[in-house]
């Protein structure tokens, strides 16, 4: 019992048929990422009381997110306790797996609400996974819900840490297609809405797939302040918890209707979306992958995979607050130049790209060839060790070899040095590879001769 109520926060199970994006995987895990309060537990229809929860089975009945780990303090003996999960949150309603202490897995869903989090598990030896967020008696569920607490965020790397709306490119923007018949918008047209979007902008609101975030979320966990920067082609945020700033790339054509803009991933993907000023605001609605067709409407159902954006132009100045006894006006001050933060240089760009595939590299990735599997697990520390087995061994040679050293990258190179190994042919041995490409599940490359090979992560 102990280790459900404190599971349930939870970060992802992947399943084969809906797997989620990088961006999307990262987004869901920094929202969850931090402290949380059990706010109300429903154990299988009976409703627990919240002092028997903080007195008895969570501590304060709270408990810290990581990014695939929850955390959690028994209140009698004063123990620390971790639990494992994983989530998707591609698929409706979103996933959550919990791994206990003894490996078993109980499947769950979970959602946000406002500035809520909840989730809703099954338990048993045949546990099957919800498909609502009900706990009746009889049906061996259990509901939470978490309220956000304060203090500090989560025991995780800075680098670990990504907010919803990172946005970083080191390639110009590639021009659109341009379509026979179509009106493109001018350059005077282009140059006015980069105008308009320009400063400031803080987030009113944010609906994914359906599920309202809410303001106070945003804050903590999305953008530092509740606001993001749009320069003449890219668009800033400041994570809150790490104090990072990610950068994307956009494009936009102001002659269709409604206006259309193209966001450049760091991945160099490119979301489809559309655009609108109302006032003083500025509406964002784009598709969740590259696959998906632009949104025609200002509109983020559950299930569409759209996320709609509403921004309201940031104030600069404070609003002067009435007395009793006015003072004199003050002598009008000249209008102050708007002040615009300065765009990445060319070479920010690049070192930001470098450093972004540096981070993909580490992994377990593995390969199936002529001569057999091969698994290699890239660490951070620039460590690596890798083991092939031989599809068929010869006579007095070993069924798989096993070797370790060290890893670097540059400039589209990855280098590997063999400083122990199995095999004493190998001692010493260098690997030198180009890369082709890169992705969360793939990575193609190879030598300067012979075929291009793909690996897939693990």
């Amino acid at each position: 019992m102990l280790s459900l109520v404190v599971a349930a926060a939870g970060i992802g199970w992947f399943q084969a048929d809906v797997r989620p994006t990088e961006t999307e995987l990262r987004r869901a895990r920094q929202i969850l990422m931090g402290p949380w309060t059990i706010a109300s537990a429903i154990d299988d229809g009976e409703e627990i009381g919240l002092r028997l929860i903080r007195d008895r089975l969570v501590k304060g009945g709270r408990v810290l997110i990581n990014e695939r780990t929850i955390t959690y303090t028994v209140p009698d003996t004063g123990v620390k306790r971790v639990v494992g999960f994983k989530i998707n949150p591609a698929k409706l309603p979103r996933e959550i797996d919990l791994v206990t202490s003894d490996e078993r897995v109980m499947p769950g869903v979970y959602k946000i609400e406002g500035d809520e989090l909840v989730v809703c598990f099954s338990e048993g030896h045949t546990p099957v996974r919800p498909t609502d967020f009900e706990s009746l008696a009889g049906s061996s569920r259990m509901l939470l819900r978490f309220a956000h607490a304060s203090g500090d965020a989560a025991t995780v790397a800075p680098e670990e840490l990504v907010e919803a709306v990172e946005i970083k490119n080191d390639v110009p923007v590639p021009a659109e297609p341009v379509a026979l018949g179509r009106i493109r918008a001018t350059a005077e047209e282009i140059a006015r809405d980069r105008n308009l979007m320009a400063g400031s902008w803080d987030i009113v609101s944010i609906r994914d797939d359906g599920e309202l975030l809410g303001a106070e979320l945003i804050r903590r966990k999305i953008a530092e302040d509740g606001r993001v920067r749009i320069g003449s082609r890219g668009v800033s945020v400041t994570s809150p918890i790490s104090e990072t700033r990610r950068l994307w790339a956009y494009r936009i054509d102001p002659a269709t209707t409604p206006k259309e803009i193209d966001l450049i991933t760091e991945h160099d993907s490119i979301l489809k979306g559309i655009y609108m000023f109302d006032q003083d605001r500025l509406i964002v609605c784009s598709a969740k992958e590259e696959e998906q067709a632009r949104p025609s409407t200002f509109e983020a159902p559950t299930g569409s995979r759209h996320v709609l954006y509403t921004f309201r132009l940031a104030r600069t100045e404070a609003v002067p607050v009435a007395t009793s006894t006015p003072a004199p006006a003050p002598a009008p001050a000249p209008e102050p130049k708007p002040v615009r933060e300065p765009e990445p240089t060319p070479a920010e760009l690049k070192a930001m790209r470098e450093e972004q595939i540096r981070e993909m590299l580490v992994g377990s990735w593995t390969i199936t060839d002529s001569k057999g599997t091969l698994v290699m697990v890239v660490r951070s520390d620039g460590s690596f060790s890798s083991t092939r087995t031989v599809a068929r061994p010869r006579l007095f040679q070993p069924a798989s070899v096993s070797s370790g050293g060290s890893w670097s990258y540059a400039a589209g190179v990855f280098s590997a040095r063999i400083s122990s190994t199995t095999d004493p042919n190998m001692l010493g041995y260098s690997y030198v590879n180009r890369l082709q490409s890169i992705s969360p599940t793939s990575l193609v490359m190879g030598g300067g001769v012979g075929p291009l090979k793909t690996y897939r992560k693990l």
